[in-house]
Order: structure tokens, then C-alpha cells, then sequence
């Protein structure tokens, strides 16, 4: 999900990371997707801080829903894991 910049008005989206992907599947995407920099095309990173308040709260509650994900993805590998080693 694309925010908007505080300083410019442009795209400001989450970070990526091709290491993160190919170190931790997509558990370590997701992972580094929501406590990664958020960026803007224009200016470069941008703090939490420097946005509103409700986009605040919007850019939090994404970051919890990534976890929340990347540790559902974790459980459902471990799980096939333990199935499957038997």
C-alpha cells in the first residue's frame, strides 16, 4: 500500500529487500517490509513521525498484519515440517 509523502505529496511505500527475501523467503520480505524505511521517490526515507497521526495508525496496524503473516508462514513450514519428517 502506497502512502503519501508528508514533505512532497508523492508515493511513499515500505522498504524492500531482495537480501531479506532470499535469506528469509517471504517470512524475512514480509519481516523487513514492516520495520523496514518507508521510502518516497522523491525524498528518500521518511520517518513514522513526520506523518499525521491516522496515517500513523494505519502504517502500525500494516505492520502488525505483516507480522501477524510472516508468523502464520513460519507456524504452517514448521508444521509440513514436523508432518512430513515423520
Amino acid at each position: 500500500m502506497a502512502y503519501q509523502c508528508p514533505r512532497c505529496g508523492g508515493l511513499v511505500q515500505r522498504g524492500s529487500s531482495t537480501t531479506a527475501g532470499v535469506a528469509g523467503g517471504a517470512a524475512g520480505a514480509l519481516l523487513y517490509g514492516a520495520f523496514g524505511p518507508l521510502n518516497c521517490n522523491h525524498c528518500g526515507k521518511i520517518a513514522k513521525s513526520e506523518f499525521p497521526p491516522d496515517v500513523q495508525r494505519k502504517l502500525t496496524l500494516g505492520s502488525i498484519g505483516m507480522v501477524l503473516i510472516a508468523a502464520g508462514l513460519i507456524a504452517v513450514v514448521i508444521t509440513l515440517l514436523v508432518v512430513f519428517q515423520k
